[in-house]
């Protein structure tokens, strides 16, 4: 793979990437980011997740609570 393909943020000083000869310091840090980033964006949807859940219990115990309401929903 080509750099610019493979690394397209990192294009305008690749020059600089490969004088250095830090292709695999860039690759790690890249890997570094990319799983922080999984990491951090797992963690928002299971919180997400998990207030949707909480929610649709309030509702629930709402809709016990209120006897007409207990009336019109069907219990399964």
């Amino acid at each position: 793979m080509d750099f610019r393909t493979e690394y397209p943020d990192y294009a305008a000083i690749e020059k600089h990437i490969v004088r250095a000869r830090a292709q695999r310091s860039l690759a790690i840090a890249q890997m570094i980011a990319d799983a922080s980033e999984a990491t951090v964006r797992g963690v928002r949807r299971f919180f997400a997740d998990l207030g949707y859940g909480l929610q649709a219990d309030w509702e629930k115990r709402a809709i016990e609570a209120d006897s007409f309401l207990k009336r019109s929903v069907p219990r399964y």
